[in-house]
């Protein structure tokens, strides 16, 4: 159940940082410091390892390549909906 909960507090930290960035590109300093913040006080853990993947490039760089951070990302929910399947199931 553990694991379960990480994966779901991960994926709501990548769905943030999604938000964030498309507020950074729309000029929306607000939203872009709203994202950010909420995605730290959720899991500070999950924002520090997933900004070091993409600074060492483990993990695409949505400034650089959108498509790839959104393909990324949707890889993610739908590990996590595979989680929850299982825990159901199980």
């Amino acid at each position: 159940m553990a694991d379960l909960e990480q994966k779901r507090r991960t994926v709501r930290v990548l769905e943030l940082l999604t938000e964030s960035f498309e507020a950074h590109r729309r000029g929306d300093d607000e939203g872009f410091r709203r994202a950010l913040d909420e995605a730290a006080v959720l899991d500070p853990f999950a924002v520090h390892g997933i900004r070091g993947g993409i600074v060492i490039g483990e993990i695409p760089n949505p400034e650089r390549d959108w498509l790839l951070w959104a393909e990324y990302v949707q890889v993610n929910r739908e590990g996590l909906a595979r989680m929850e399947t299982g825990e159901r199931d199980g």
